[in-house]
């Protein structure tokens, strides 16, 4: 039994390094160079076609439930990328998709999909989170990187209604969205990495440590 507690405790710590790694020395080896040249860089491959741009934000944002690309760095990119009024409905659309996703697995793949996806543990502590707290455990993970896209397959396997599910990940994604849009577009005109970093950092560790609480 204490082998397994050991086990148990060194995967939680491993589990916190990945998400300082991914949350804030990843942001902050990228801001290294100015918000500006990252964005012009990107621009200049991207040969500044904003459907290419959109699609690729979409793509990332939906695809964040099978692959750890972290939300806060292609939000704020997004905004940056894409401005405040373009950026708003792209990053809504990316992740209303990449809720859907999730919520569909977990609400018709079941377990055996769904456990390629989440560890075994994860899974059943969703499941229970999900069916105690419902509506506002999706609310607090949303902006959570890892915890986002755990909350959204459990509310699928503990029967929450399409209904539900969808009007909290409308409502709760445009407000993210706008939020993320001003962070974007505020980091590019002031060429800010402090601005920045308050979304690719500083907001999805907030909400990290609060979804933590009910995970």
């Amino acid at each position: 039994m204490q082998k397994v507690m050991n086990i148990y405790t060194l995967l939680k710590i491993l589990g916190f390094i990945i998400i300082i790694l991914t949350s804030i020395i990843l942001p902050l080896s990228l801001l290294e160079s100015s918000i500006a040249d990252l964005t012009d860089q990107f621009i200049e491959w991207s040969g500044n076609n904003q459907f290419l741009n959109s699609i690729l934000v979409i793509f990332a944002l939906a695809a964040d439930v099978f692959l750890p690309i972290p939300n806060g760095v292609t939000n704020t990119f997004a905004g940056a990328i894409l401005g405040f009024y373009l950026s708003i409905p792209i990053i809504w659309i990316g992740l209303t998709l990449g809720s859907i996703i999730g919520f569909t697995i977990g609400k018709y793949a079941a377990k055996p999909l769904a456990k390629k996806i989440l560890s075994q543990e994860d899974l059943e502590r969703s499941e229970e989170v999900a069916k105690k707290f419902g509506v506002s455990i999706l609310l607090i993970a949303r902006p959570a990187p890892a915890l986002a896209e755990i909350s959204t397959v459990a509310a699928g396997l503990a029967g929450m209604k399409w209904s539900t599910f969808l009007t909290v990940m409308i409502v709760s994604n445009l407000l993210i969205s706008v939020v993320y849009a001003f962070i974007g577009t505020a980091a590019l005109t002031s060429q800010s990495a402090s601005i920045a970093f308050i979304g690719i950092a500083i907001i999805p560790f907030f909400f990290w440590l609060l979804a933590k609480r009910y995970f």
